[in-house]
């Protein structure tokens, strides 16, 4: 956000609420995504728990930081403030780079030897690996004796991978349904018309941000060519989100997803429920507080020390 606020004079500020700040249709109440501040809060307490389980092998780790997030639709629906604030959430990434490895110096200190075994006990040493499957997602395969691993399951629970990876294709489902139906088609293109009257010619949503990622793509590392790539992406968003409120857009992305959703089999809508509850019980009574750190998982140290 303070990237692109950067690149307009002024910065950034908190818009009024109005009617295109309403929440946005997800797939199932949106149980497969989380809020940028639950996302921070969980990714925090998932690196918690990594570390933990390093520590417990006898080897050093040092969490690393929470993103940049930004909140964005599976249907890449845009408030009216969002699209202000910023943009599509594209530009700002590549012109704060990318951040800094905290193990790095850790590692470096390592020989070949000491690397290879601390990396092992990070992400697995591929003797266990599991491959998950589920309708419509791409298979999983996940290393299980990793403190990675070990570290989510200490925080969601071992039915995480699973649950996610199914609703994961649940959500595919319902977005694909929801794109073809004929109410949604005909909102996106009043949708179209409004974008070609402010100027912009895009056939659907998908094109107006993939215009932006091309650009990025295109300007590379010049910063002066990605700076006017981000104005470029905040003037777009804000017509984008404009003329989605115009054309009632967001309404017809909701009336379509309830009828598709109301079509799968009840035990759609109860996966969706179990993942949305994991994530609740991860997330403890408090979000934004303090909650209980995530217990390591009780595995034997196994991995000769290294780091610190």
């Amino acid at each position: 956000m303070i990237a692109l606020c950067l690149l307009v004079v002024g910065g950034c500020s908190r818009g009024p609420a109005h009617r295109g700040d309403d929440p946005l249709p997800a797939p199932f109440d949106g149980a497969a995504v989380a809020s940028p501040e639950q996302e921070r809060f969980l990714h925090e307490s998932e690196e918690r728990a990594v570390a933990a389980c390093m520590r417990q092998r006898g080897l050093s780790y040092r969490e690393v930081p929470a993103g940049r997030a930004v909140a964005e639709n599976p249907y890449g629906l845009l408030t009216e403030t969002q699209a202000a604030r910023n943009g599509y959430g594209l530009t700002a990434d590549l012109l704060a780079g990318p951040p800094d490895d905290p193990n790095a110096e850790l590692l470096a200190r390592l020989d070949p030897e000491g690397r290879a075994a601390w990396r092992a006990a990070l992400t697995g040493t591929g003797k266990d690996e599991r491959t998950l499957s589920a309708p419509d997602s791409p298979d999983l395969r996940i290393n299980t004796d990793g403190c990675v691993y070990l570290g989510r399951m200490a925080l969601y629970g071992s039915e995480w991978e699973q649950a996610a990876l199914t609703v994961a294709g649940l959500t595919t489902r319902v977005i694909d349904q929801v794109l073809a139906d004929p109410g949604f088609r005909s909102a996106q293109r009043r949708w179209a018309d409004c974008m070609r009257a402010n100027g912009e010619q895009f056939a659907t949503l998908q094109d107006a941000r993939g215009a932006i990622q091309n650009a990025a793509h295109d300007a590379g590392g010049d910063r002066v060519a990605l700076q006017a790539v981000g104005r470029r992406e905040l003037r777009l968003a804000e017509r984008d989100a404009a003329c989605q409120r115009q054309s009632d857009l967001p309404e017809a992305v909701r009336t379509a997803q309830k009828r598709v959703e109301a079509a799968l089999p009840a035990s759609s809508r109860r996966q969706a429920a179990e993942l949305a509850d994991l994530r609740k019980r991860a997330l403890g009574p408090d979000p934004t507080g303090h909650r209980r750190e995530p217990s390591a998982p009780k595995r034997p140290a196994t991995m000769p020390r290294g780091g610190r």
